[in-house]
């Protein structure tokens, strides 16, 4: 990599990187106002410069700071895929506006429950049939469904299963899927509702489980749909 100087068009600094460089990123660097302090060199070759774990090597990216007269590496790290075109920006302008959870309070999903009486409440343990089409409301929390053992699905019938994760802790969603529903699952995150449509197939008893570890009780986590003929 070699710093040059605008005007005079002078080279005053440059340092190796390992190997081929592909791409250079700047945090801000497609902007009017780049920040300017740090670049990250994505290169292309990392032979002898990773433990090697088969016939593809990964490629790399190498943090150089090019604030001072004299750049320096400050960092190597291997990268996923092939370096293109990166962004970057300073984490101070993204942490503050990070969201940690949905405030349940604030939920206003049109199926959201904010206790799991308020569940239970509905219809009949949670399940509310409007002809074929019938509605189960489900709350997670660490570590379990309510309700659990769920009752009254027949076959032809649409359901619908909404879910409100009751946690207000961050870093605590919980997934939700349930057996026959290929390739379909929810993860909610804490104060979150989130719905899922199921049609089962044939008559039986379905569990239910949480997809995302949460605490050491997690094998808690499942209920069962029976659907009867």
């Amino acid at each position: 990599v070699i710093k040059w100087k605008l005007g005079e068009w002078k080279v005053v600094d440059q340092i190796r990187t390992y190997y081929n460089i592909g791409h250079l990123m700047i945090p801000g660097g497609d902007s009017s106002k780049p920040f300017g302090k740090y670049l990250i060199a994505m290169n292309k070759t990392t032979k002898d410069r990773f433990l090697p774990t088969g016939p593809e090597l990964a490629h790399a990216g190498q943090l150089i700071d090019i604030s001072g007269e004299k750049m320096k590496l400050l960092s190597e790290f291997p990268e996923l895929g092939e370096p293109h075109y990166a962004q970057a920006l300073p984490a101070e302008l993204v942490e503050p506006n990070s969201l940690r959870i949905y405030k349940l309070k604030e939920n206003t999903h049109p199926h959201a429950v904010k206790s799991e009486k308020e569940a239970l409440a509905k219809g009949k343990n949670g399940v509310v049939r409007d002809g074929n089409t019938v509605h189960i409301y489900l709350t997670t929390i660490r570590s379990h469904f309510k309700p659990d053992n769920i009752e009254g699905v027949k076959m032809g019938d649409t359901v619908y299963f909404h879910v409100t994760n009751l946690e207000q802790d961050w870093d605590v969603p919980h997934g939700f899927a349930i057996m026959g529903n290929q390739n379909v699952e929810l993860l909610i995150m804490p104060g979150e509702t989130r719905s899922t449509k199921w049609i089962p197939q044939k008559a039986g008893v379905y569990p239910f489980y949480c997809t995302d570890f949460c605490s050491a009780l997690h094998q808690e986590m499942q209920g069962y749909v029976r659907v009867s003929g």
